[in-house]
């Protein structure tokens, strides 16, 4: 007969609780629990409200507004988001004469608009990134104050086809980067706007 001796079994259980603690120590230094309970953002777009929305101006005319959805799919709030355009290419070729700049915040007066934004779980709120008056050209939606000179023009012809790369930082989640694609009918100057 063979004989198995095992110890004693507090020792056994001593080694699987140390086991136990270093493992979820070590998962929580990965912040592997962080990504399960934490905030994830994701950007949004469809061609129709309120993602594209038609509004009378000031002065009468008509503009149609683009902007992205941004909201928290997560277990926590996203705390100080902000949405930048990051780079712009236009007819397939990056423009260097545009550098990245804030977008604004939409559905908040204009003195908040550049604020970072806090985004609870299941909040969804709207970045301005484009806005057209009628038949006229494509404007970047940014900063209007007089303080405020990029040294180029946040204009942009509604004659040619541009992809605005768009990301959104916060300070306790993963940055979320996509591209808005804009492209203009040659014949009958319909306007395709895809995020991708």
């Amino acid at each position: 007969m063979l004989l198995v001796t095992w110890g004693p079994v507090s020792a056994w259980v001593a080694d699987a609780a140390t086991l136990t603690v270093a493992l979820v120590a070590l998962l929580a230094s990965l912040r592997v629990f962080d990504a399960l309970r934490g905030p994830r953002i994701r950007m949004t777009f469809e061609q129709r409200e309120p993602w594209c929305r038609e509004a009378t101006l000031a002065d009468g005319s008509r503009a149609l507004w683009v902007r992205v959805g941004v909201e928290n799919v997560g277990k926590g709030t996203a705390h100080g988001c902000i949405g930048r355009m990051t780079s712009l290419t236009t007819d397939g070729a990056l423009r260097g004469d545009v550098d990245p700049l804030q977008l604004r915040w939409a559905a908040t007066p204009r003195t908040l608009a550049f604020h970072a934004v806090d985004l609870r779980p299941d909040q969804r709120e709207f970045l301005n990134v484009l806005m057209r008056a009628e038949r006229g050209h494509w404007r970047i939606v940014t900063f209007e104050d007089p303080d405020f000179d990029p040294g180029f023009a946040t204009e942009l012809s509604a004659e040619h086809d541009h992809v605005l790369e768009i990301a959104v930082f916060a300070h306790n989640a993963s940055t979320i980067a996509r591209s808005l694609a804009v492209r203009v009918g040659r014949d009958d100057g319909s306007v395709a706007l895809h995020l991708r």
